[in-house]
């Protein structure tokens, strides 16, 4: 790994493929920290350890060995001619303002980075007075778009999360009590009150439940009760907020009872989960729609949920992003059918990922991580754009959408004059011990 950044500082900081002047090429840049001045003598002879690994030169090496696979496809297998540069920009703007004055980049038909905004903002500028389109990799700030046209927003913001919601109560979930739980009453209110909203336009008024289902529910916790030794009245069970009368019931066994869908808002530091077992039914599904980006509010949420399934059907959707929180137990995760919104989402069964993965392990020697999915996606996004439409790339990105390894891109303009961001989140399922992806019709 050490002798590969060494070749890199020594080959590649400038041009990594034969450049070919024919009028067709593609003219692309590729900013990438790789903080070469870093790779000196003691640096190469270093053996590799896990403490060299986690060393700046590393951070987004394999974001560039992803992208460069995409580059290779699109050369090898797609015959593009492809004229690439990389230039080392990290969050020093100096780099930034040294690669701006490269005559060779005011050619470009597209410029892929910098990571860190102060650079990027460097380039952006130029590239918006060369009007040349420029990726953001990295940020979810959906005001990098605003008022520039040359810029093309890759991570979707949170509010991109909001329309696969919609979706997903409308199609799925309509016919629930709707638990909306924050975990502080600053909690991104914009965001929470349009779930209320969203909720609100799409929850029917009342279900519908069958009496036969109703007793086989009953005589369930009954016999569970009888056996743990806790005292209940027989005649009479409570659900919903509403006493039933079992005998009733049982007379018109054929017939239908209703139950009104509630919203509940919940703010979980005052209130924790107490008010659950008030409002919650055990006759249909209770939708809990988790709001929060705490990992300690993540576990208690999971644990104190997991202890309301014995009682009550629940799903959970957990905003905004619980993939990224380590150490919440599986078991618990499918037992409340969990639904997760993840920007990248890989299925290692997909026989493209399997391909990546593969041609990754034989020329690198390593693992990619999660950055070397990303490199690729994009590279092999954009290549393909500029190959398809040349100079009219922009116009066309809403309605270009290809197969690539953790996601897809659909782009949208906020504005007239603004850039392109993309909206799409994955929105995948725990069932069983799978984990299933949703359509969601977005």
């Amino acid at each position: 790994m050490t002798r590969k950044l060494l070749n890199i500082a020594i080959c590649l900081i400038f041009l990594v493929s034969a450049e070919v002047k024919a009028q067709d090429t593609c003219r692309v840049a590729l900013m990438v920290p790789l903080y070469l001045e870093q790779v000196d003598e003691a640096f190469y002879n270093a053996e590799p350890s896990n403490k060299t690994l986690l060393t700046k030169p590393f951070s987004f090496l394999h974001f560039y060995e992803g992208f460069m696979i995409a580059a290779d496809s699109m050369v090898n297998s797609r015959n593009m001619k492809l004229d690439l540069k990389v230039y080392d920009v990290d969050n020093d703007v100096r780099k930034a303002d040294s690669a701006i004055v490269d005559p060779w980049l005011a050619t470009a038909d597209l410029i892929v980075g910098p990571f860190y905004l102060k650079p990027f903002n460097v380039v952006k500028r130029f590239a918006v007075m060369n009007n040349i389109p420029i990726v953001n990799p990295i940020t979810q700030r959906s005001e990098i778009v605003d008022n520039q046209p040359s810029v093309i927003k890759v991570k979707p913001s949170m509010d991109g999360q909001m329309a696969p919601l919609d979706s997903l109560i409308k199609n799925y979930y309509h016919a629930n009590n709707v638990f909306i739980i924050r975990e502080n009453k600053y909690s991104d209110t914009a965001i929470v009150n349009n779930i209320n909203a969203i909720v609100e336009r799409n929850i029917d008024s009342c279900s519908y439940v069958p009496n036969n289902h109703i007793v086989k529910v009953i005589n369930n916790h009954h016999k569970r009760w009888k056996y743990l030794k806790i005292d209940f009245e027989e005649s009479n069970y409570l659900t919903d907020n509403i006493s039933l009368d079992i005998n009733i019931l049982r007379q018109n066994i054929d017939d239908s009872t209703a139950f009104e869908n509630r919203i509940i808002n919940i703010n979980y530091e005052r209130d924790s989960l107490n008010f659950v077992s008030d409002y919650a039914s055990a006759m249909r599904n209770n939708l809990f729609i988790v709001y929060g980006n705490d990992k300690v509010y993540a576990n208690e949420i999971v644990n104190k949920v997991t202890k309301l399934i014995e009682n009550y059907p629940i799903t959970v959707i957990m905003l905004p992003e619980w993939s990224k929180f380590t150490g919440l137990f599986n078991d618990n995760l499918m037992k409340m059918h969990a639904i997760y919104f993840d920007a990248n989402y890989l299925d290692c069964q997909n026989i493209r990922v399997q391909s990546f993965i593969c041609k990754f392990r034989n020329r690198y020697n390593t693992e990619p991580t999660d950055y070397a999915y990303q490199g690729f996606d994009i590279g092999w996004y954009f290549l393909n754009a500029i190959k398809a439409f040349g100079c009219n790339m922009m116009e066309n990105l809403p309605y270009y959408d290809i197969p690539l390894l953790q996601t897809r891109f659909k782009f949208r303009q906020n504005a007239e004059n603004s850039g392109y961001e993309n909206t799409f989140w994955n929105v995948y399922q725990f069932k069983g011990y799978n984990k299933v992806v949703l359509k969601t019709g977005i």
